[in-house]
Parts: C-alpha cells; structure tokens; sequence
C-alpha cells in the first residue's frame, strides 16, 4: 500500500511539473511536504513504537510529553529535526524545479486525481481515519458484544488476609528472565523460592505506556484518548469498580511509591481516582531523604526502595492490611539507568546498558523481596512482581538484543511461603487477568470487568490484540453496570 501510494505521488509530480501558473506549483510544493512529511512521521512511529499513527500514539503523546526528560531522547528528536529540515529542503528544491519548467500541458491537472490518490493511500492518512472512527463508535452495538463478558465485581470476606506488595517493573520483559535467551541476567529473580509464576501473560493492545498499564491491570479495562483535563477529573471512569477500591471495601490501606513525579502521565490523579489512601513521587522522597540520587526520571531504584522499605514496617505495624504499589525507574527506556549501588556490576553477556540496568534491577529488586520475607511480617504478607508494560521500541534498542525480545510474553509472579514450593501456570491470561488473579488468590473475587482470576477461571475467549478489547476501550465511559446486568439477565452471562 505504502509503495502504490509513492508511485501514484511520483505521478502527480511529472503531471504538476506542466501546470500554468507559478502559483499552482508552490502548491503543489506545499502538498508534496504534507504529504512526505505525514508519510515519513508514520514510517517513524511504526519504527520506534511498532504502531502506525493511532489510538495509541495519541494517547501516548497526550499523557507523556508534559514532564518527559527530553535530554534521553535528544539523539531522536535531532534525528527528527534534520530529516524535517531535509523534507523541506527537498519540497523547495522540487518547486524550484517545477518553477522553471516554462512547457504547458493540457494533462497537467490530472495531477490531482494522482495527488488524491496517493493521499487516500497514505499510511498516516489510513490510520487517522481508523482514529477518527474510534472516537465515533457505534455505541449500542459494541454493547451489545462487550456486555455478556462484563463482569461486575462481588468481594467477598478475604479468606487470606494479607498485605500485598505489588511491584511494577519498569519496561520489562518475561524474556530478560529466559536463561535460554539471557544467560546469567536474573539469577536472583529466578531463584526466589514459594512462588506461582505464571508464564503466558500477553499484554492487551494499546496499554503498552505504564499508566495504560496501571489502568489495565487495576480495572481489567481501558480507555481511547481522553483528553488531559478529563482523564486527570475526579469522576473519570467512576463507572466501574477497580482493584485497589475493591481492596478499600474489605478493609485494606491503599499507599502507592514511584521514584518519579507523581504527575507524570498523571498517576497523580489515577491514584486519587482509584482511592489511594497514600501516594508519594520525587518530590515526596526527597523531602523524606534529601540525600536520595536522581537520574533523569526521577530517583534511582535502590534510594527509592529504601523508602519504600522503610513505609512497608511502618504500615505494617499499624496491624490493618495494606496494597503497597510501587514502580521502578532502572529499566525505563530508551537505554536504563544503573543506580549507584549497582556500579560494581556488569553482565558479562553484553555490554549494552539497558541489559545492565536489568542486571540491576534483579539484585535491587530480589534484595528487596528478601528483606520483607525475612522481616517479622513476611508471613503476613505477599509479593506480586509484574511488568508495567513490555519494553515498547525494542526494535530500536542499542546492544542489538531487540530481536531476542519480540513476542515476548509479560511478567507475573506471586510470592508467598504459604505456597510451599514453585509452581508454574501456563494458562493463557492477559495484563487484564493479572490483579484480578491476585484478588483471587486472597478469595475476595474471581472476576473485574474484563478480567478473570486464572487460579478459578479461563480468561476471555479473545487473544490480547483482539478487536474485542479495541471496541471495549471505545466506548469505556459509556459502561454502565446497570445496563451490563440488564443485558446479562436477558441473554447469557459468559
């Protein structure tokens, strides 16, 4: 499609290089630059997010540049800057030339129909249309599909009543832990004993940034684009019911750690939303310790889990059960970040830094399991390790081990010495089954929304880049409990 649409440009090119007047040619100049420049910002996106332009480019931009450290991505953007400086330097010369062909044509406008053409061909103009078609749905009938498999949460009384320590990983991969593929790069994740790790967890299409991660695995749902002062309002998506408030109705203390800003990608106001009782960002760490490191995002790993170390005693002592969520920062890309404690440590296999970052996190983050499970409350606690979201441009990863990452399946894993022994799941689920799974393995409930607790239940019948799940996320400010119940009563309940 991509190579018609050049061809029938070149067209439209030879036809406008016999038209009339110089001013019809400087508009043939102008759309030659749209057209490039759309065509050549689609093929760029598809390279580094391995998405054409679409649902999730836009909600990505919309939520991540306000905060964003540019310094990490100063290479791409004048990468960017200068293939704009040649498309425009390209669009002037080619009507310069025009300008001074003085031959006249009575087919020269057939250039439009050739123009059109190779517009309405254009990747980038293909999927803005999808977009705009996925903020129009047809909502009765998404509906209509969607509402037999909505579930509306039931807790129940928790037959374990334990705190959780649900960390996120930044940007991993289920593959860094494959000794086939990574030999040697997370020796200490995999050693960790009492624990059900489940292995064929794929993450669900477009919540491939980590606050359309959180949202996923919290709500068993997602969301379109909304713009920034919506999704950060009080009321945004109150129309359903999520895990952290789930926790809250049977009794727990929600409290949330990030070494970033709290308001980047406004987790913030997702906190807030999801009734967080506690949350703390950089800001908040630094006031506790302004001794804590910084690396371009935020502060690094190993000060921030010393925080978050020191919360875990305190609100254990408090003797209420407590979800501690917390994220880390090493391994965000493009390229990771290796926190001081970890400068003694290399990983033989490769010398890129994102891989030494995951070296990293391993020793930070197995350190820090051990501390609790050795501590006087690791019985009345479990740890759940997750990725927030697959490392999204690995095509496009120095140390060329991107190829070793594709089709690589998230990470998800339960710790408790209640377990007894290392258990393996291989039941497919998706990143919408994992905090379900975990309010399950509690007995507080075996479904959320689109989300099933693999322990009891298969998940849906639909593979994680499903239209299934694209069409729920359209219309996700439309559900409606009620409704969804009605429908049930009706019809069937899957």
């Amino acid at each position: 499609m991509t190579f018609v649409s050049v061809l029938f440009f070149i067209a439209s090119l030879l036809f406008a290089a016999f038209l009339p007047r110089k001013s019809l040619k400087i508009i043939v100049g102008t759309l030659s630059f749209i057209y490039i420049a759309t065509l050549v910002f689609d093929l760029l996106l598809f390279f580094i997010f391995g998405k054409h332009f679409g649902l999730f480019v836009v909600s990505f931009f919309n939520t991540s540049i306000k905060g964003a450290p540019f310094t990490s991505f100063a290479r791409e953007i004048l990468i960017l800057s200068a293939i704009c400086f040649a498309i425009l330097l390209f669009c002037i010369v080619i009507s310069i030339r025009m300008i001074k062909i003085d031959r006249i044509s009575k087919f020269s406008f057939l250039f439009i129909p050739w123009i059109v053409a190779a517009f309405l061909l254009n990747p980038f103009c293909i999927y803005a249309y999808e977009f705009y078609s996925q903020l129009n749905p047809r909502v009765d009938d998404i509906k209509k599909q969607i509402y037999p498999y909505l579930a509306v949460p039931a807790p129940r009384k928790p037959t374990k009543r334990k705190n959780i320590v649900y960390i996120f990983l930044e940007s991993f991969d289920r593959a860094y832990t494959d000794e086939q593929l990574f030999s040697g790069l997370t020796p200490r994740l995999n050693a960790l004993k009492n624990r059900m790790d489940f292995t064929n967890i794929t993450q669900v299409r477009d919540t491939e940034f980590t606050i359309k991660g959180f949202f996923g695995a919290h709500c068993a749902a997602n969301y379109t684009f909304v713009p920034s002062d919506e999704l950060n309002s009080k009321n945004f998506s109150t129309n359903i019911t999520c895990a952290s408030e789930i926790l809250k109705s049977v009794g727990y203390y929600a409290y949330f750690l990030k070494g970033a800003s709290l308001a980047f990608q406004g987790t913030d106001g997702f906190l807030k939303q999801r009734r967080y009782d506690e949350m703390k960002g950089k800001e908040q760490i630094l006031e506790q310790n302004s001794a804590a490191r910084l690396n371009e995002w935020g502060v690094q790993d190993d000060d921030m889990l010393g925080v978050a170390y020191g919360d875990f005693e305190r609100l254990s002592k408090r003797e209420k059960p407590f979800l501690m969520g917390l994220i880390t920062l090493s391994t965000h890309s493009p390229n990771g970040f290796v926190p001081n404690s970890c400068e003694d440590l290399y990983y033989s296999e490769s010398d890129a830094q994102m891989l030494r970052a995951v070296h990293c996190t391993d020793r930070l983050v197995s350190d820090f399991i051990e501390k609790i499970r050795t501590s006087k409350y690791g019985k009345d606690t479990i740890v759940v390790v997750q990725n927030d979201h697959p490392l999204f441009y690995s095509s496009n990863t120095s140390g060329d081990f991107g190829d070793k990452l594709k089709g690589s399946k998230d990470l998800f894993v339960i710790f408790d010495d209640d377990l007894n022994g290392e258990f393996t799941i291989e039941k497919r689920g998706t990143s919408f089954d994992t905090f379900t799974t975990v309010l399950g393995y509690l007995g507080i409930l075996d479904e959320m929304n689109f989300g099933r607790n693999l322990l009891a239940r298969d998940s849906l019948p639909f593979l994680a880049d499903s239209e299934f799940f694209n069409n729920a996320s359209k219309v996700f400010t439309k559900i409606s409990y009620d409704e969804a119940v009605k429908a049930q009563k009706l019809g069937f309940v899957k």
